[in-house]
């Protein structure tokens, strides 16, 4: 069964924390120092549990007047080709219009470029950049 969990600014729980170090810091090699900042304590996060077990898991930014930036989407590498990636940034998408968002960008590592096409988003014509000696290239979304 699944659950979708939202945590409110202000709480940081170990269910959220626990995939980003599996995901970020275990299997790419971001620094836990990088990985966490200040933002874990101001914007609401999202956390699916499958069965009980937390899978997957994305956070909201605000991002300027109309716009929020998604950003710290993971689902646990046991746990991928469930769908489980399309389903945390379609409700992430879902609460970000209800909140009155009119576009959504994101930093999409490289190799994702066609994942995050297929939830609706488009390049937005930057150059691919590092960040965390990671390749990324910024994409959006206008609703």
């Amino acid at each position: 069964m699944l659950e979708y969990k939202w945590f409110p600014e202000g709480v940081v729980d170990e269910s959220f924390r626990n995939i980003r170090i599996d995901v970020f810091v275990k299997e790419q090699g971001v620094c836990e120092e990088a990985e966490f900042d200040d933002f874990d304590m101001q914007v609401p996060h999202l956390v699916i549990f499958l069965d009980g077990e937390a899978v997957a898991t994305g956070r909201i930014i605000p991002y300027g007047e109309d716009t929020v930036k998604l950003g710290r989407i993971a689902v646990k590498k046991d746990k991928r080709g469930l769908g489980l990636g399309e389903k945390i940034v379609l409700e992430l998408l879902r609460k970000a219009k209800e909140d009155g968002a009119m576009k959504v960008v994101i930093g999409s590592q490289s190799h994702a470029v066609g994942f995050y096409e297929k939830c609706g988003f488009s390049l937005v014509g930057t150059p691919e950049y590092l960040e965390e000696n990671i390749p990324h290239f910024d994409m959006q979304l206008t609703f």
